[in-house]
């Protein structure tokens, strides 16, 4: 097997451990009906560490079979996981998780996005309602007298934000958890733009 089928092998196994990921936590915060997803992180780990193909695999699968197991709900909202994996590679090659303020401000984009392409599946197949915690929000907003889709839109403006800046936060501190040895076998050098491995600088000879 040469580097480069090394290399497709490895970013295939990304795909089924990213899913994990996504539905282990994200069920999990389902469970407790908090106004947060975290449904997302490894998306977003996938997008950091490959191109931006396997993290919409990761995503989109992720939802899939979640409908299947978890949530019937979350097909639905395939198309936000393939929003979520593209603008997240897109910030990782620019080098936008490399600092906190970037990485923040990066989440916050990142929630902005997400918000803004569930809220027509929220309005206009689930009538506002999704079982999330966010639709405690939305219900509270539409008893204060705002109209349906103002108040999906406030509640995802309001939630996805912080849900998002959250995720990217902790996808970096699980990649920068993983041994070097391990994180050179993907980009390095989006890795290196993002703060998360140092690319080794060869000796200086003595003279």
């Amino acid at each position: 097997m040469d580097r480069n089928d090394g290399n497709r092998t490895l970013l295939l196994a990304l795909i089924p451990l990213g899913i994990a990921l996504n539905l282990t936590i994200g069920t999990l915060v389902n469970v407790i009906k908090v106004p947060v997803y975290l449904d997302a992180i490894g998306t977003i780990v996938v997008a950091i560490l490959a191109v931006p193909m396997p993290a919409i695999a990761t995503g989109v699968g992720s939802f899939l079979l979640g409908g299947v197991l978890t949530n019937p709900v979350l097909p639905w909202f395939s198309g936000t996981q393939a929003a979520i994996g593209l603008y997240a590679a897109f910030a990782a090659k620019r080098g936008w998780f490399r600092t906190m303020p970037t990485t923040i401000a990066t989440g916050i984009g990142l929630g902005v996005i997400a918000g803004v392409a569930s809220a027509p599946v929220i309005v206009y197949l689930f009538g506002g309602i999704t079982g999330s915690g966010a639709s405690l929000v939305v219900a509270f907003l539409l008893a204060s007298g705002k109209g349906l889709l103002n108040s999906v839109l406030l509640s995802g403006l309001a939630a996805e934000p912080i849900d998002k800046t959250l995720q990217c936060l902790l996808a970096i501190w699980l990649l920068k958890g993983l041994p070097n040895g391990l994180l050179v076998r993907f980009d390095v050098t989006t890795l290196a733009k993002n703060g998360i491995i140092r690319r080794e600088r060869a000796p200086v000879p003595e003279i």
